[in-house]
């Protein structure tokens, strides 16, 4: 079977026909679900689809570091963190990171300022609840590992749809941080070129739905019934059979969430 370990769910996209979509991911192989967080209303969702789907999905906690200049309120992830019936749900603090795509350009230290101390409270959450990150970094990896390295302790996570070179593997590697791959590796060339030099035991499948469709199919809203186009994408690249990507990153999913 297939682990989507970053799919959102609880995203307004799925609204009118979430349960039709869960099962033809099913139908697809696709068995268990991580859905990720990224403000209040979102989690919310995500520990709602998880306690009505148990065994299925399961939820991550977090604010998107897009959240940061809004000033979120980490006391409430903390509520829903010592909620007896949810420490069975949540299985991850995030999405959260680094994003500064939007910034190119612009004098952003501040804002900047604001999205480390927002990604670091959210590492000692990981840390206090021994659960992993789900960590989004766009732009950023630089700082993101400069903050990583300083913090006293690093928890385990993912880099959630990996967009780094060679030295963010290695750096990746170093910190023992699993990579997920998306959709997007069907069309991008810099990560079709990346893929080949990532091993096997670092390796998650996401779809990030509904964004990242994967190709044949761009254009269409994505969802978790192609993460076995992902996975065909990834033994090409890696030039392995499809069954072994099956079951390595099937096995990492488990490993990293405790699912």
């Amino acid at each position: 079977m297939f682990i989507d370990t970053h799919t959102q769910l609880n995203f307004s996209d799925f609204d009118t026909d979430r349960e039709m979509v869960i099962g033809n991911a099913k139908k697809a192989g696709v068995k268990q679900f991580v859905v990720p967080g990224v403000d209040h209303n979102s989690c919310r969702t995500a520990l709602h689809l998880a306690s009505v789907h148990p065994g299925v999905i399961f939820a991550g906690v977090g604010y998107h570091p897009y959240e940061a200049p809004h000033n979120p309120d980490i006391s409430y992830l903390e509520s829903l963190l010592t909620d007896e019936q949810n420490k069975k749900l949540i299985v991850a603090i995030g999405e959260c990171g680094l994003d500064y795509h939007e910034y190119k350009g612009e004098v952003a230290a501040g804002r900047k300022d604001v999205q480390h101390r927002l990604l670091e409270e959210q590492l000692k959450l990981a840390l206090t609840h021994n659960l992993p990150v789900i960590l989004h970094c766009r732009d950023a990896f630089e700082d993101l590992f400069t903050i990583l390295h300083t913090v006293p302790n690093i928890p385990r996570g993912v880099l959630h749809c990996f967009s780094g070179g060679l030295q963010d593997l290695r750096s990746s590697q170093e910190l023992g941080f699993y990579v997920g791959i998306d959709g997007n590796v069907t069309y991008s060339k810099q990560l079709a070129m990346i893929v080949p030099h990532i091993p096997l035991s670092m390796l998650v499948l996401e779809t990030d739905a509904p964004y990242l469709t994967p190709v044949p199919h761009r254009g269409e809203r994505n969802e978790p019934k192609y993460i076995p186009l992902i996975a065909q994408k990834l033994a090409e690249l890696q030039q392995k059979p499809v069954q072994e990507i099956m079951e390595a990153t099937t096995t990492n999913a488990k490993a990293l969430f405790g699912i």
